[in-house]
């Protein structure tokens, strides 16, 4: 595998999943011949039984995958390894497979662990489903370490064996804790959730851990909708391939559906038509990638939003942190809404929305056309790789992050975070305990108090951020209405010590007193070459009162960072659009129906494209 990943063309692999609905050892290279090989297809991943896999399968299969240059990883050997056993392999098994296939062996597979051990429902695990962790811990401290505990059991059998590589195939946005726990290529089970958020995820995490690449798993069959016979389930699937080559996905695994449907109570059979729509997709996404040279790297990204110190939101599957289901405080609330910020990228604001300035409506996406969500333990090596980081979620803050933070901004980034993500209680509902007791002179430019206000005011903006390429919804005199009130939250006390006014809090449509004696409900500061924004709100952003200032501030830095690049990508919101080293640019109509037409702007030139529906355009 590393001969092909140092080449100058991306490594791109594409195949199917052998065992979803049959595992027969003695079929399974027939399988191999006619579902992968056959269709031109280089990838699989085999899905053991319960029964004892006998130790020569194993070598026929991998000497039969590497004579025809197939790549391949095994899924669930712990999981279903029969009960004396606590996998299907061993270290004598897994030391021949490796001499004989050499790079093609990529690794061995754990599945579900984040959405079985940190997101379902407490009714979900009834035989053969791994029992739940403990209950009723005592902060997000001490849950998040118990599911390191339960995954980093699967990475240590593996590992033990001999295993190089340990692969995640995962539902949620819990990648990041995978790693930790010893995993060292993530793959996402693509439409579970929002794929583009969770694509998002998977890229950000596997660029702050320097993943050698990282894949998509794509579960159509049980996850690409309900109803087999539908159309729009059926070009969904075209479009999922599409999005996740477009967004940089190195791996591509079909789960099922190409050789048989048995799930939601239908059967159809190999020769049915919805089966070789499946087949009809992998051979149209084979052409691209066989056709195409997508440059190394990754798509270009500007903007990366920050999953905080032990954040527990899933992105999927279940309303409890961490599996936790004893007690209300757990149940998502705050600090997971604030992630729905994301549902709405990808959609322009509303025509209507007086805070969208410009020449052209840019908000639907950063720039260059993708966000990367990147865990808060990345490196400052990783974190100055963008313009701007964005805090969402839940973020206990320590001592190590914060002047990590602080070094980024001084080289030149532009942080957005809220006095909730300053606090150092991991408690899920404790009080509010400041970093430094809130003494943030030299990153905010203030100190904070969280003794402050409890308010619903509404807010003015000054015109003019530090921040040149920003546009609040300001004025020069600060006579206009107050915006953005939506009902009480607490915000902190604030004392500048050389940071501005971005926000403040006020009732009256006139200037009646000075703005410095005014509530701030936004400071800015520069530090060296950037500049930190602080939001004051003490409660999270998701908070129903918080939540439409928060979503004003976000929207306008990711169409600033439009705004300012030197390509702009723009016209419906249905286009979906990646930019490659060398101003290669993957433009997506994500429209089922509808011809959408797409201007690009660079070197002070427009060029304007007609994209069909569902149609993928490289530039």
């Amino acid at each position: 595998m590393n001969k092909d990943i140092n080449q100058a063309k991306d490594f791109v692999i594409s195949g199917v999943h052998i065992g979803e609905h049959s595992f027969q050892p003695d079929a399974i290279i027939g399988e191999i011949q006619e579902r992968c090989i056959d269709e031109g297809m280089n990838f699989v991943t085999i899905r053991t039984g319960h029964e004892l896999v006998p130790a020569h399968y194993f070598y026929e299969w991998a000497k039969f995958l590497a004579d025809n240059k197939i790549y391949f990883v095994f899924l669930y050997t712990m999981q279903k390894a029969p009960e004396d056993r606590v996998s299907q392999l061993d270290s004598e098994i897994v030391a021949n497979i490796k001499r004989i296939a050499g790079e093609y062996f990529i690794g061995d597979m754990i599945g579900e662990v984040g959405s079985s051990f940190a997101c379902k429902m407490p009714g979900y695990f009834v035989p053969p489903h791994d029992p739940m962790p403990k209950q009723d811990v005592a902060n997000m401290q001490v849950a998040k370490d118990n599911y390191i505990d339960q995954v980093a059991k699967y990475v240590e059998v593996d590992k033990s064996m001999g295993i190089d590589d340990v692969v995640s195939v995962e539902a949620t946005a819990l990648n990041k804790y995978n790693i930790e726990a010893g995993v060292s290529i993530p793959m996402l089970e693509l439409m579970c959730g929002n794929p583009e958020i969770l694509v998002s995820s998977i890229r950000g995490t596997a660029r702050a851990f320097n993943s050698k690449i990282w894949g998509t798993y794509i579960a159509h069959e049980w996850y690409g909708g309900l109803r087999h016979d539908d159309i729009l389930k059926q070009k969904r699937l075209g479009l999922a391939y599409k999005y996740a080559y477009l967004a940089g996905s190195n791996v591509f695994c079909l789960e099922s559906g190409d050789e048989k449907i048995m799930s939601y109570g239908y059967e159809f059979d190999t020769d049915h038509e919805y089966c070789r729509q499946y087949r009809n997709v992998m051979r149209d996404f084979t052409e691209l990638i066989n056709s195409d040279v997508r440059p190394r790297g990754g798509p270009k990204v500007k903007v990366a939003f920050v999953q905080g110190n032990l954040d527990g939101w899933g992105g999927w599957g279940g309303s409890s942190i961490w599996s936790q289901f004893e007690g209300e405080q757990w149940g998502h609330s705050d600090p997971e809404y604030t992630w729905r910020i994301l549902d709405e990228l990808g959609s322009k604001r509303s025509w209507s929305d007086v805070a969208n300035y410009g020449n052209n409506d840019l908000s639907s996406l950063p720039a260059y056309g993708q966000y990367d969500i990147i865990p808060v333990e990345a490196s400052l090596d990783v974190m100055e790789n963008y313009d701007y980081l964005i805090f969402t979620g839940w973020n206990t803050i320590t001592d190590e992050i914060y002047k990590r933070l602080e070094k980024y901004v001084e080289n030149g980034g532009r942080l957005f975070m809220s006095a909730a993500h300053l606090n150092t209680n991991p408690e899920r509902d404790g009080e509010v305990q400041l970093l430094y007791r809130g003494r943030f002179e030299r990153l905010f430019g203030c100190n904070i108090d969280a003794e402050g206000i409890r308010t619903n005011m509404g807010v003015k903006f000054v015109k003019n951020s530090l921040i040149p390429e920003v546009m609040y919804p300001g004025t020069d005199d600060y006579v206009c209405d107050p915006i953005y009130s939506s009902g009480y939250a607490s915000y902190a006390k604030v004392e500048l010590c050389g940071g501005s006014i971005g926000a403040v809090f006020d009732d009256s449509f006139f200037k009646t007193s000075e703005i410095s004696s005014l509530p701030i409900a936004l400071v800015e500061n520069k530090l060296g070459d950037g500049v930190a924004v602080l939001l004051t709100s003490l409660d999270y952003p998701g908070h129903g009162a918080v939540y439409p200032l928060y979503r004003a501030i976000v929207r306008e830095l990711i169409t600033a960072s439009h705004r300012s690049c030197d390509i702009k990508v723009y016209g419906s919101d249905k286009l979906r659009f990646a930019v490659y080293e060398g101003g290669k640019i993957y433009l997506l109509n994500t429209d089922y129906d509808s011809n959408i037409e797409v201007t690009i702007e660079r070197n002070e030139k427009q060029s304007t494209y007609t994209l069909e529906p569902c149609e993928l355009r490289i530039i």
